[in-house]
């Protein structure tokens, strides 16, 4: 394994309100890792520090092993695309817009680079349109051209499925998937869809008020510790002995089993609820059951046509006590 970014107590600070601390984290090279967590967790302050943007207060970055200093930042910025999650359009024409970029960084065959990579994100019939009368989708398309032309090492992408419609946001996944698989490159991305990012990364960053913490976020419950029992409402889930404090729990979504039957193993955690939803996620199924609280699951299509389960149909919800983490 190949490590593209390390960063070592890093911390960075606005007015004196600290946003981040990170004690060690490291980014994998040629893989996708998704940056997840509530508005505020750091997210968009951890992708500018990526993309060279923002300087930590305190800490080292390390990119490609080599300790990055402030007075090398713009020669560092030059190696990484940053798609902010409100791309700034230029007048002119998606064209105009690419041919820019390529004009500055003093590129050659600018019209061929062009017309291939609108034909990768199947945008050829934008090249003469006017950027800023793009529609959204179109719009984000564009921008990421304008980055991928230039061939980064590193792809950042901030919240790049906000504004699409349920189509082009699975078809953006899909091209993403395909140019990390094709080129080799790094990408990563921050996503409000927890579930989202933990099916279409190789690795999930899970952030909680600027600390990465050991799970992805997802079925995160509010509540207490009162013998050995996790307390949320009407939610009592068996947690290991061993924990005693915190005040959430979550469960990742691949260690519940689902089951339609009450099931007698070792898993000490069982609830009855109904099946709400059944979509396809990246190759994989979500299935979110509503038990009094919604559990959010992934499973495979073997697993989903051997439970042979529909909407509304009852469904047990299975997980160990050891699958819980409490922070």
């Amino acid at each position: 394994m190949t490590n593209i970014y390390q960063l070592n107590q890093l911390c960075f600070a606005y007015a004196n309100k600290q946003a981040l601390s990170l004690e060690n984290l490291q980014i994998e090279e040629g893989k996708i890792t998704a940056l997840i967590g509530a508005n505020g967790s750091g997210k968009s302050t951890l992708l500018n520090i990526l993309a060279f943007l923002a300087s930590p207060s305190q800490g080292e970055i390390l990119f490609r092993n080599q300790s990055v200093n402030k007075r090398d930042l713009i020669q560092y910025r030059r190696r990484v695309g940053f798609l902010a999650q409100k791309p700034f359009m230029l007048a002119g024409s998606a064209y105009d817009n690419i041919d820019f970029a390529l004009k500055i960084h003093n590129q050659l065959q600018r019209p061929e680079k062009i017309l291939k990579v609108l034909k990768q994100l199947d945008i050829s019939h934008c090249i003469h349109q006017q950027a800023k009368l793009l529609s959204g989708g179109e719009l984000q398309k564009v921008a990421l051209a304008r980055i991928l032309v230039l061939a980064p090492e590193v792809l950042l992408l901030d919240e790049p499925f906000s504004y699409l419609d349920q189509s082009s946001a699975q078809a953006l996944e899909l091209f993403l998937q395909s140019y990390t698989r094709k080129t080799g490159k790094t990408l990563i991305f921050s996503t409000h869809d927890r579930l989202q990012g933990f099916a279409l990364a190789d690795h999930v960053v899970a952030l909680a008020d600027g600390m990465e913490v050991m799970t992805p976020l997802i079925n995160v419950f509010h509540g207490e510790i009162k013998q050995h029992q996790f307390h949320s409402g009407s939610l009592c889930i068996q947690l290991p002995e061993a924990i005693s404090k915190g005040r959430h729990a979550s469960i990742n979504p691949q260690d519940i089993v689902l089951s339609t039957t009450a099931l007698e193993s070792s898993m000490r955690n069982h609830f009855l609820g109904r099946v709400i939803m059944i979509a396809e996620e990246m190759g994989v199924v979500r299935v979110n059951v509503d038990t009094g609280v919604i559990f959010k699951v992934l499973i495979t299509y073997q697993a989903l046509d051997e439970l042979k389960i529909k909407l509304g149909e009852q469904v047990w919800v299975n997980f160990k006590s050891n699958s819980v983490v409490v922070f």
